[in-house]
């Protein structure tokens, strides 16, 4: 009977298993020493993009894509942007050789690849900063995820949600989740609407990876909630305090993972 007063989970458990799961996995790979010191919630903000005065697009485009890099930790890898045109097909990202060192933390870099890693981006997005960051940082994950020797859950299968997860891993979270849906109102009334999905997870999933990410990190959700749109934050507040109270367990393994080393 008191069960029927209990709220229902926000997501489905099979959704939330490998969220967790897959941070677990990250933490294990790439360094969870490196996550707990190094890794920053990026904002949308001038505080972490204050190069607005570029003066070209190009200049705007590589100047995000610089920091971006220097953000996820992988300034060092070799990468190439490349403006994608009408006729291009940007494909899959093309993978890169697990045979990659590693440092002392356990976190993955590259020293030496050649060809560069290709980075596409539509030039259409220097007009949405968000969502070409967003894009960047979706593609980072995914040769970052292609360089960890271990499989991830749900393995290849699963490639393209993983790299999505990364991305919010490597403090991306609000990009990915401001990101995900976009819905424009066109028309002489407005009445017509278009909806633009970036990634393979869904918005909620996006957003309870973003709350994973900030109850690992300690992140106040006033913090969060100044840069996150706001059909999405109670959504957040929800995941909050879903993953502190009823995900206790898992959390807690995440904040534990490789401590006992230190």
């Amino acid at each position: 009977m008191f069960g029927l007063f209990r709220s229902k989970p926000l997501l489905d458990e099979g959704s939330t298993e490998w969220l967790f799961n897959t941070y677990a996995w990250a933490l294990r790979n790439l360094g969870s020493e490196v996550f707990r010191e190094n890794v920053i919630l990026v904002t949308p903000s001038d505080h972490h993009f204050p190069d607005q005065s570029s003066s070209t697009a190009e200049e705007k485009v590589s100047t995000a894509f610089v920091r971006v890099r220097a953000y996820a930790g992988m300034q060092d890898w070799p990468c190439e942007l490349t403006a994608l045109s009408s006729d291009m097909n940007p494909g899959r990202p093309l993978a890169i050789s697990s045979a990659t060192p590693k440092d002392p933390q356990g976190a993955v870099s590259i020293k030496e690849v050649r060809p560069s890693i290709p980075i596409a981006f539509d030039p259409g997005m220097i007009r949405k900063p968000i969502v070409l960051i967003a894009a960047f940082a979706q593609q980072l994950g995914y040769h970052l995820g292609r360089a960890v020797e271990e499989e991830s859950p749900g393995g290849e299968e699963l490639r393209g949600p993983t790299s999505d997860l990364l991305a919010v891993f490597m403090g991306f979270g609000l990009f990915m989740a401001n990101s995900a849906l976009t819905v424009s109102r066109g028309g002489c009334s407005g009445c017509c609407t278009s909806a633009q999905k970036l990634g393979y997870l869904t918005e909620d999933e996006f957003v309870y990876a973003l709350a994973i990410f900030c109850v690992l990190k300690n992140i106040p959700n006033t913090d969060v909630e100044l840069h996150l749109k706001k059909t999405l934050r109670p959504f957040f507040r929800k995941a909050v305090k879903e993953i502190n109270k009823t995900g206790g367990g898992d959390i807690q393994r995440l904040k534990t993972l490789g401590t006992a080393t230190h």
